[in-house]
């Protein structure tokens, strides 16, 4: 039987032609066996897919093959990535949005201090953080200071209103004895109250090794 894909576009008289299953058969292993060419190539040039590629990447960032598994290649190579880039802004938030959900990236002049805020709700990756920006750190920021934040919810305040009619007397027309007042002005209280929230964040504890994550 023809493969359905060709099926879908050829006349039915050709479904049971038994050449034309051996050749649509054979083109389709064919085809099958060039798309996977072409994804195992395009891998090379991603950095976190490269296997046998990862030699032209040795040669372009330190002009000699480096020993090491894939792995450990692939980490000296996004090193020196990094190292040749300028330290600007725009480079410390693509660093930064690799280990975490990044909120923004804030400069603390006095201190010297580049602070990395995150979004609580999703994994930080301190120490890739840490080693990445280690780096390209120069001489005159001391560190990186990343900051888990948790959402912002906003406060709803709500209140009743309560609205009265009195009646007063009109200035120089005298007032019946046995005439009444109608009405009672009311004062209100209003009552705020706030919701506390809590999030958990894990940290690497000194003295233990944190697995490294797969990342450019």
């Amino acid at each position: 039987m023809i493969p359905l894909r060709y099926r879908e576009v050829l006349p039915p008289y050709w479904y049971e032609n038994e050449m034309a299953e051996t050749h649509f058969g054979t083109m389709e292993e064919v085809m099958d066996d060039r798309q996977k060419t072409i994804e195992e190539l395009g891998n090379q040039f991603i950095l976190r897919r490269a296997t046998y590629g990862l030699d032209i990447w040795d040669w372009i960032y330190f002009r000699k093959k480096q020993p090491g598994s894939y792995e450990e290649r692939r980490e000296a190579i996004r090193k020196k990535k990094w190292a040749k880039r300028p330290f600007k802004l725009p480079v410390l938030r693509m660093l930064g949005a690799q280990h975490g959900k990044l909120l923004a990236v804030k400069e603390d002049f006095l201190a010297k201090e580049i602070h990395f805020e995150y979004a609580a709700s999703q994994a930080i990756d301190l120490f890739r953080l840490h080693q990445d920006f280690e780096y390209i750190r120069p001489i005159h920021i001391n560190r990186a200071l990343p900051i888990a934040k948790t959402a912002e919810k906003p406060i709803l305040i709500k209140g009743v209103a309560y609205q009265h009619s009195v009646d007063f007397p009109i200035c120089g027309l005298e007032v019946p004895t046995t005439a009444s007042v109608s009405g009672q002005i009311v004062s209100q209280g209003l009552s705020v109250s706030g919701t506390e929230y809590h999030h958990r964040v894990d940290a690497p504890i000194t003295g233990f090794e944190v697995p490294m994550g797969e990342g450019e």
